[in-house]
């Protein structure tokens, strides 16, 4: 099991911040790894959804999503073609004068053979451009 943590802080006000993260449809706009996104389910309490990623091969996944606007978004893995175990959580807080601090933690398990740095570069590795893509998004969206 793979597991991979990071933070980082955005200048923009909290209500921003949670709003592009929260805008799932249009993560392929900013990330290229990021090929497609479905909302396959939508309750105020809660939604379903697909991402197709490509990174190394392409593949297909659907999580949970539990929306805390403005606080938090966190996930737990529904199905897909390659993780067993997918959860984690982004936790947000408002640092005052227009800044965000953003908590990232990602825990997956794959259900199929992955060497292991690939395991590395699916879980960790990536993170350090998934923040630079968030924050370029957050911060021309003002």
């Amino acid at each position: 099991m793979g597991q991979a943590n990071t933070s980082g802080t955005f200048n923009a006000p909290i209500d921003k911040v949670y709003k592009v993260l929260a805008d799932y449809s249009s993560y392929p706009q900013f990330m290229p790894e990021v090929k497609k996104v479905s909302i396959l389910e939508s309750s105020p309490e809660k939604k379903l959804v697909e991402y197709e990623l490509q990174i190394i091969k392409t593949f297909r996944y659907q999580i949970w999503l539990f929306e805390k606007p403005n606080s938090e978004i966190t996930w737990k893995f529904h199905t897909g073609e390659i993780f067993k175990e997918n959860s984690g959580f982004w936790k947000l807080t408002d640092l005052g004068g227009g800044k965000t601090k953003a908590d990232y933690s990602l825990t997956a398990k794959f259900g199929v053979f992955v060497p292991g740095m690939i395991e590395k570069k699916l879980i960790e590795t990536n993170l350090p451009s998934m923040m630079k893509q968030f924050k370029e998004r957050i911060e021309s969206s003002l």
